[in-house]
């Protein structure tokens, strides 16, 4: 099994990380693959292909109730991790031994291809401030933020944040500061759409709980 890891990974290190990700899919010889073994999967690029890795379900074109926590969490911790400036991300014991069918990564890595495709054709080497160590560790914290609104299981608050720090992902990856700046533009926006949907949703919850405490009065 980790020969097939370092064939996948070590034979395409240069490849897009659209190009990666499926192909751990398609190769992958068990039923199954657990958060760990993607994470040996994608040693050699490590941060850049695990955010975008885990921030791929929420890009899928439907929305799937109980998903966004699944991937979430990892992500923000990935992305934490980043921000602290961990020289390679690791997760808790708990999340590494969760894992899913290696066919439903498939379905989730070919279904995302439309809007990774999208992002790499623009995607060159332009270097910047962006592209140093130190706003590599500004990124990380920004997406640790976002994914916590990734986290929350309501429809609209989990793609935009999602796509916003995949962007920023594959940027650091390809040193590209005009993609880095796409993602955190997208991220304002994200943010600024999520926390109006929670707050909506928390504003309603609260106005119902009223009229029902009311009622019951």
């Amino acid at each position: 099994m980790h020969g097939t890891i370092e064939r996948v990974d070590g034979g395409r290190a240069h490849a897009p990380a659209s190009q990666l990700i499926l192909a751990v899919a398609r190769e992958w010889p068990e039923p199954r693959i657990s958060l760990g073994e993607m994470i040996a999967a994608f040693g050699l690029r490590s941060y850049g292909l695990l955010i975008v890795l885990f921030a791929l379900p929420n890009l899928l074109p439907v929305y799937i109730p109980g998903l966004s926590p699944i991937f979430g969490i990892p992500l923000g911790i990935v992305c934490l991790q980043l921000a602290l400036g961990y020289p390679t991300p690791r997760l808790p014991a708990f999340l590494t031994r969760r894992s899913l069918r290696r066919a439903d990564l498939e379905m989730i890595a070919a279904k995302a291809q439309p809007w990774l495709h999208r992002i790499e054709r623009f995607v060159r080497p332009r270097p910047s401030f962006l592209t140093g160590r130190r706003m590599e560790r500004a990124i990380g914290a920004y997406g640790a933020l976002l994914a916590l609104i990734v986290i929350v299981p309501l429809p609209l608050t989990n793609g935009p944040p999602s796509l916003a720090c995949a962007v920023m992902a594959i940027g650091v990856m390809e040193q590209d500061s005009l993609t880095i700046a796409a993602g955190m533009l997208l991220g304002v926006f994200a943010a600024a759409l999520g926390l109006s949907i929670i707050g909506t949703v928390w504003w309603l919850l609260v106005l119902a709980l009223s009229w029902l405490f009311g009622l019951g009065a």
